[in-house]
């Protein structure tokens, strides 16, 4: 039986801890600064603090760890030199990319800089043909000397693409063998051997992102197992991968491109878990941290996915938890474009210095963490849990330039900065909406993150949103999402073939080959203590014969087992009707790839019920706060105060250690049986 559950999640300003029970019971959480230059210290200082209020290392047996070390090592281009190999007449792989314009009606767009120059990019004689049989076998001398070109670029490591490997691995097998055998002091990573599907272009992009980002993420693993050591903690922690899934850390290390969104997607299975606690299926999720506002929406009560996203304009041809970011944060400068308006982010001050407030009044500029302790929605004695204190003489001062030009007080320029905000979060959270689909008056706002929970009302009443979620702990929220994950693995074949092509027999031995394969990962894992059940789910990448792309269909096992095609047909018609509008019935099905996905289930701690008010909620205190250019005096409540079936009226300001609520007048929050505050517009006025 596991005592404590810990999940830790760093973000750009503050490093998050969430510490559970087997109970469900949340034993502390808080937020630390981040330090950008070494994040494993910002963990360490987390954990003294857990450890001076009484926790003992050897006590948390499971521990679970979001990263943003890939992200950020491959947006700011600071990954390791890497050799390219190719196939003899294919060295323009990454600088053709797609010959599509990044802004069709822009001709001077640029496409994206590729991560490997052309004169690290060397060509080796082989060919596969598209069925993957052999049309030139792999010449030696050719992988020889492209070995040795590489070895005095004086590169770090070796992609290796070659045309159809997806289809036969066998000549990017021997290629890495021979690269290993030659410069042991490489890394290598095979395009197929990390994802084989179609698409070289985006085949190779994986491969090298993988391998460009791979030498930092394994450094700071390294960095962070000694710390942990050091620290006397016993328990070696589990990674979270952009599917929302965790997995070792050694994995980790070794497929670091699936830990690019670990964060943000652990934030969205945190979402999910707080949905369900409050019996809500449908939710837009919003996370504000410093740098970013992160969009996501839970249909049916489980996260939308993608199969491929865009990062630093490269793609990402890896299943991903659906998240569109927004370049505003708490940490987002507000500044003057040359056409004289005001404009929020996406530039931000992140952690260090960190917006004026935090004590860098001279060195830093006006952040709309700054306008949000004007605005008196900020605690300075309280601010994350009061060990960090914030300066409002500071905020005023780096905001008198800002308000000259604007020709109003200090006061009234940091409301127009947080309603600049909200209007620039609202119009693309609603372009987001739309391209998907999406009527939020069917659903309900959940907003989490240090900042969400400030800006979450304002966003609903502008979207018409009818409710807002903010779970207990709205600012550690990715880290409890963490600790409510699953061990994850997709196995992936390319198949590219009729459907009515494949006998129903061929088709249950593939699956039944991938099924054995993610069999071995969960094995592997040494998970079993962790664990208390394992799922495995088929699906397909389908599509009409003659169309350029596929859409992902579950399949159910039962399908399998019948003779004919025609349940899975079914199925994909339907689909295809209900996601474009319209089917044809008479046309081929093709697929394009297999999937079998492994989950192996966590034991989830119950949800942890609170405690029945006895009396009505009571305010701490009043403060003078601006809501949308008016002035009010709102209530000040405690969050630890508020009981099930508490109810407050707005203009409110809830409190707690990890973040802020705001409740607009005419608005009421109500505090349910598992702790979450649900803001609602007044019957009054509703209508």
């Amino acid at each position: 039986m596991l005592k404590y559950r810990l999940g830790i999640d760093i973000g750009g300003t503050f490093t998050d801890l969430n510490l559970i029970d087997n109970d469900g019971k949340v034993v502390d959480t808080f937020k630390v600064a981040t330090t950008p230059k070494d994040p494993v210290q910002g963990i360490l200082n987390g954990l003294d603090i857990l450890f001076k209020k009484g926790i003992a290392p050897e006590d948390i047996d499971y521990f679970v760890h979001g990263t943003t070390i890939g992200l950020n090592t491959l947006l700011q281009r600071v990954g390791s030199e890497l050799a390219l190999f190719v196939t003899d007449g294919f060295r323009d792989l990454l600088n053709l990319q797609r010959l599509r314009l990044p802004v069709p009606y822009d001709f001077r767009s640029r496409l994206t800089e590729s991560l490997i120059p052309r004169e690290r990019v060397f060509e080796v004689k082989e060919r596969l043909l598209y069925d993957g049989s052999v049309h030139k076998k792999l010449n030696m001398d050719s992988l020889d000397a492209a070995i040795d070109k590489a070895v005095k670029c004086g590169v770090k490591g070796v992609v290796v693409c070659f045309l159809y490997s997806y289809k036969n691995d066998m000549h990017e097998e021997m290629a890495c063998k021979r690269i290993a055998e030659r410069a042991p002091e490489l890394n290598v990573c095979g395009s197929s051997a990390l994802w084989p599907q179609t698409r070289e272009y985006e085949r190779c992009v994986v491969a090298t992102v993988n391998l460009y980002i791979q030498e930092k993420v394994k450094k700071y693993f390294q960095q962070l197992e000694s710390g942990l050591r050091k620290a006397g903690l016993k328990a070696l922690p589990f990674i979270t991968q952009s599917n929302g899934g965790i997995m070792d850390m050694e994995r980790a290390a070794n497929e670091p491109i699936k830990t690019l969104f670990s964060g943000p997607a652990s934030g969205i299975i945190g979402a999910a878990h707080i949905a369900r606690s409050a019996d809500k299926a449908n939710l837009i999720t919003i996370d504000v941290g410093g740098t970013s506002a992160d969009i996501s929406v839970i249909e049916d009560g489980k996260p939308m996915f993608t199969q491929s996203s865009e990062t630093g304009g490269l793609p990402i041809l890896i299943p991903t938890i659906s998240i569109d970011a927004i370049g505003a944060g708490g940490g987002s400068i507000a500044w003057i474009d040359s056409g004289g308006l005001l404009k929020i982010g996406p530039v931000s001050v992140g952690s260090d210095p960190g917006p004026a407030c935090y004590g860098w009044g001279n060195k830093t500029k006006p952040a709309l963490s700054d306008a949000f302790l004007l605005c008196g929605y900020l605690n300075p004695k309280r601010f994350a849990g009061g060990r960090l204190p914030l300066y409002l003489e500071l905020s005023e001062k780096v905001m008198k330039e800002l308000s000259k030009y604007l020709k109003l007080d200090t006061l009234n320029t940091a409301d127009r900065i947080v309603q600049v905000a909200v209007t620039k979060m609202y119009s693309e959270i609603n372009s987001i909406l739309e391209q998907k689909g999406i009527d939020p008056r069917d659903f309900s706002l959940l907003a989490f993150g240090g900042a969400g929970s400030v800006v979450g009302n304002f966003l609903a009443e502008e979207l018409h949103i009818g409710s807002v979620l903010v779970p207990p702990t709205p600012g550690t929220l990715c880290a409890l999402g963490a600790l409510n994950a699953d061990f994850l693995n997709d196995v992936v074949s390319s198949e590219h073939s009729l459907l009515r092509s494949i006998p129903m027999d061929e088709l249950r031995a593939k699956f039944a080959g991938m099924n054995a394969k993610a069999e071995k990962w969960i094995k592997e894992q040494n998970i079993d203590k962790y664990i208390e059940k394992t799922q495995y789910l088929l699906s397909m990448d389908v599509r009409y014969h003659g169309q350029s792309y596929e859409t992902e269909m579950i399949i159910e096992p039962a399908w399998l087992k019948c003779e004919t095609h025609a349940e899975i047909e079914k199925a994909f018609h339907d689909m295809h009707k209900r996601y474009y509008g319209h089917c044809d019935t008479n046309a081929e099905v093709e697929v394009v790839n297999l999937k079998v996905r492994a989950l192996g289930i966590t034991h989830k701690p119950p949800y942890a019920l609170a405690e029945e008010a006895k009396e009505p909620a009571k305010s701490e205190t009043t403060r003078r706060v601006i809501l949308k250019g008016k002035v009010y005096t709102a209530d000040i409540y405690s969050r630890t105060d508020l009981k099930f079936g508490h109810c407050i009226s707005g203009p409110a300001v809830v409190e707690q250690d990890d973040s802020t609520t705001i409740i607009l007048d005419g608005w009421e929050g109500k505090i349910d049986r598992c702790g979450n505050l649900i803001i609602t517009r007044k019957e009054s006025i509703k209508g």
